[in-house]
C-alpha cells in the first residue's frame, strides 16, 4: 500500500513538473496599440536651400498631442499614419499605394499647426472631392 502511494505521489510530481515546464512564463507585456487622433497638420521643414510646407491629414498618438501641449520645446520624431493629402487635382487622396505604406515621419519641431478631428477626414469631404483611393476607404468604413 505504501509503495502505491509513493508511485502516485511521484507520478503527480512528475506531471506537475512537466506541465509547469511546458508553460511559458514571461515578463513581456502584451503589445498595446496606442490611441490615435485624427488630425489636419501643417508642417514646415527648412533646409539650407529652401523651406517646404506640408499639409496632411492623418493620425498621431494622443500621447504626443499631450506631450506637445505640455512642452512647447519638445524635440524628436513622430509618425503621421494613415496619411491623406489634397492632390494636384484638388482631390483628397491616400498617401498609400503598392510602394508606400501610408505613413510619414517628421520632426516634432516642424509642426506649425494641428487641428483635431473626431473621424477620418474622408468622411467630411463630398464624394466629388475624393480620389478613388479615398472613396474606396469610405466605402469600406460603411
Amino acid at each position: 500500500m505504501r509503495n502505491n502511494k509513493n508511485n502516485t505521489s511521484s507520478i503527480f510530481i512528475f506531471l506537475l513538473t512537466l506541465s509547469l515546464s511546458s508553460c511559458k512564463f514571461t515578463n513581456e507585456k502584451p503589445i498595446v496599440e496606442p490611441e490615435r487622433q485624427w488630425v489636419y497638420i501643417e508642417l514646415v521643414t527648412q533646409s539650407k536651400k529652401d523651406t517646404t510646407d506640408y499639409f496632411y491629414y492623418g493620425q498621431i498618438k494622443k500621447s504626443l498631442i499631450k506631450e506637445i501641449d505640455l512642452h512647447e520645446d519638445k524635440k524628436g520624431l513622430f509618425m503621421l499614419s494613415n496619411v491623406r493629402y489634397i492632390n494636384d487635382d484638388d482631390l483628397l487622396q491616400l498617401y498609400e499605394d503598392s510602394n508606400l505604406d501610408g505613413n510619414l515621419m517628421f520632426k516634432i519641431q516642424d509642426i506649425e499647426e494641428v487641428v483635431l478631428y473626431k473621424d477620418d477626414p474622408v468622411n467630411f469631404f463630398d464624394t466629388k472631392e475624393l480620389h478613388e483611393s479615398a472613396i474606396a476607404i469610405r466605402n469600406k468604413q460603411k
